[in-house]
């Protein structure tokens, strides 16, 4: 496993250019864990602004809930993440 000590903005950058549909994502932040398949990445324009939002089908969830996770609201909450690409290397990242 490879492992990265960024920035709240490199990790962003990161996730922005590495993350893809169907890969799996464990991502700490504010006081929430996720983990699951990324479903979706969205980079539409929200009121004028860009956007960057994953949405992310949880693992082992009775309900087989999902979330969406705006990751340019909470880039400055982002603790830490693992990113499990589908054709890769893991990817153990540490916000600094």
């Amino acid at each position: 496993m490879k492992e990265l000590e960024l920035t709240a903005e490199d990790a962003v950058k990161y996730l922005k250019e590495n993350v893809k549909m169907h890969d799996r994502i464990q991502i700490a932040y504010n006081r929430v864990f996720a983990e699951g398949e990324v479903l979706n990445v969205d980079f539409s324009e929200y009121f004028g602004k860009p956007g960057f939002k994953m949405l992310v089908s949880l693992d082992e969830s009775d309900l087989g809930a999902t979330i969406e996770i705006d990751i340019y609201e909470y880039e400055q909450d982002i603790i830490e993440f693992i990113h499990y690409p589908k054709n890769g290397e893991e990817v153990e990242v540490t916000v600094v």
